[in-house]
């Protein structure tokens, strides 16, 4: 299976500054030696609490915002060595849809020049073209014609939603980050946009990076799951196994606080974990594990030393000293 997408070691720094002066006094680890591959055509998860570092991966990933450090290779070209006037051929190719459709589109622009402006952008077709090719991308996201010439204001979530991945799809992208795409949406909208989305990725080919903070949403949609947590790997393994299987304290926590409907769902969820505190500040994160301070099987080993990453079962990787010698009786 032909790999479109690998991060390697991928690491976000904020600067903090201080005083008049603007002396750099700290950092803020948003993303921190993050690394995982998609295969093309597949949908690649990233879940966690907010402020896990989530949307910042997908940013950096698109360019959006610069990397510290690390390597992100797209079809074998590594965009983060890239000028950023060397970016533009390449962002043809990967797209973003955002997590807010009223804040993500402008309230001052009608449909049909929201959906055509990356074509403006690129200098593709003529006005008469664009027009033609806006027309088929709302008939691509089941939005009806008679709303080209609407504004944002006169939409409803969901199509509003809908606008957002026609004018992602303008350019004909191999890879979509999703962030968050159905989170400010009504339940039964999600569902809709969701199946839209799976039926655009069967027939576009596309390839997805789902950043979401419910693993509900990401149980039936992705192929991959990682699991972050304050700017680092948890765990990460594919979807079935990772669902059966949790390996991680965090992994099952997260598991544990799905919401469930019938016993039969209820059977399927872990007893109830209840996390203490609340996630630290990435500018001053735990030493040793960055998950040690909320976990209810942190061992001494994991106040002093960062856990490797260990692939327990055929690609199954947990980072966590559980599985490692120090915390092998604990199993």
């Amino acid at each position: 299976m032909t790999t479109l997408l690998s991060v390697s070691h991928l690491k976000k720094y904020f600067p903090i500054s201080a005083g008049f002066l603007g002396r750099r006094v700290g950092e803020v680890k948003a993303v921190d030696d993050v690394s995982f591959a998609i295969p093309e055509g597949k949908t690649f998860a990233l879940v966690g609490e907010s402020g896990s570092g989530k949307t910042t991966v997908g940013k950096t990933i698109l360019r959006l915002i610069r990397p510290t450090g690390g390597d992100i290779l797209f079809d074998g070209r590594n965009l983060s060595r890239l000028r950023e006037g060397e970016l533009k051929p390449w962002r043809r190719q990967m797209q973003i849809v955002f997590q807010d459709p009223t804040s993500s589109l402008n309230p001052r622009r009608r449909v049909a020049d929201i959906v055509a402006t990356p074509l403006e952008v690129h200098g593709i077709g003529t006005p008469r073209e664009r027009l033609g090719r806006v027309r088929e991308l709302l008939d691509l996201v089941e939005l009806p014609e008679k709303y080209l010439y609407s504004y944002p204001h006169a939409l409803s979530g969901g199509q509003k939603q809908r606008v957002a991945i026609a004018r992602a799809l303008a350019l004909n992208p191999r890879f979509v980050v999703l962030d968050e795409p159905t989170s400010a949406l009504d339940v039964s909208v999600q569902a809709k946009i969701l199946a839209l989305l799976a039926r655009l990725q069967q027939e576009l080919g596309l390839t997805y990076l789902l950043i979401s903070h419910d693993l509900s949403v990401v149980k039936n949609f992705s192929d991959h799951i990682a699991v972050m947590y304050l700017g680092k790997l948890m765990e990460m393994a594919p979807t079935r196994e990772l669902f059966a299987n949790p390996l991680h304290p965090y992994t099952r926590a997260l598991l544990s606080a799905i919401p469930v409907v019938t016993d039969e769902e209820l059977a399927l969820i872990p007893e109830r974990i209840i996390l203490e505190g609340e996630i630290p500040s990435p500018a001053n994160a735990p030493t040793g594990c960055v998950f040690h301070t909320r976990c209810y099987a942190r061992m001494e080993v994991c106040t002093q030393q960062a856990p490797p990453q260990l692939e327990v079962h055929p690609d199954h990787h947990a980072w966590c000293h559980l599985f490692t010698s120090e915390g092998s009786s604990k199993i």
